[in-house]
């Protein structure tokens, strides 16, 4: 979800009213994708762990607009009828947010949908803790022997569609290990400014695709 900060200094707004936009575009473009196709796993890369070097301040606001977040789905668990989880190192964050995360990770939902939001998350350091333990695993020969079994995302699939706004064509140590064969789409939209309209073009073409995944 690039291109927060530069939206704001395009549209002349305050940080905090621009990373509140990208955050209400998240859950509007969930639901969009929900309704709309068969879909069952929505991610969303909102922090990096190299992110954590820019000021406190900024660092500040986006812990009091993650609280503002979780405690606007706890009180209405009606608003959203599919899961939300939490990917990534939250030690960042105190014990009252991390609380109410797991609160609202732990609400009971009849859908098997997912809204995947990765948060302090390194793809580097994913790879490399899950190395750590799957050697661990071997040497004490535990009975699990798949390397995925190791990162952070081992109990969802694999992405087929990864969409960069912001006009930057990397991952910036996103999910790394686990895009092998997604689609990878790059776009100038700054995040606040993706539509509903940007993702039925970039479903159009994925759809036109042929994946041999290799083959």
């Amino acid at each position: 979800m690039d291109g927060n900060n530069r939206w704001s200094k395009k549209n002349n707004f305050t940080s905090y009213h621009s990373y509140k936009k990208g955050a209400n575009n998240l859950i509007k473009l969930t639901n969009f994708i929900f309704d709309h196709t068969n879909t069952k796993y929505v991610s969303a890369f909102a922090l990096s762990k190299n992110n954590l070097k820019r000021s406190q301040k900024l660092i500040s606001m986006l812990r009091g607009l993650l609280l503002e977040f979780v405690d606007n789905y706890l009180q209405d668990d009606n608003k959203i009828n599919y899961n939300i989880v939490f990917i990534g190192d939250r030690s960042f964050l105190d014990a009252k947010i991390n609380k109410k995360i797991n609160k609202l990770e732990n609400l009971s939902k009849k859908s098997k949908k997912y809204l995947i939001i990765f948060l302090n998350y390194s793809g580097q350091e994913d790879i490399v803790q899950a190395a750590h333990n799957y050697h661990l695993n071997l040497k004490k020969n535990y009975t699990r022997k798949n390397f995925k079994d190791f990162l952070l995302t081992k109990d969802f699939p694999d992405p087929d569609i990864l969409i960069r706004t912001g006009g930057h064509s990397r991952l910036s140590d996103f999910i790394i290990y686990q895009s092998t064969f997604t689609e990878l789409f790059f776009i100038k939209k700054l995040w606040p400014d993706l539509s509903k309209n940007d993702l039925l073009k970039i479903f159009n073409k994925f759809y036109l695709l042929e994946r041999k995944f290799g083959l």
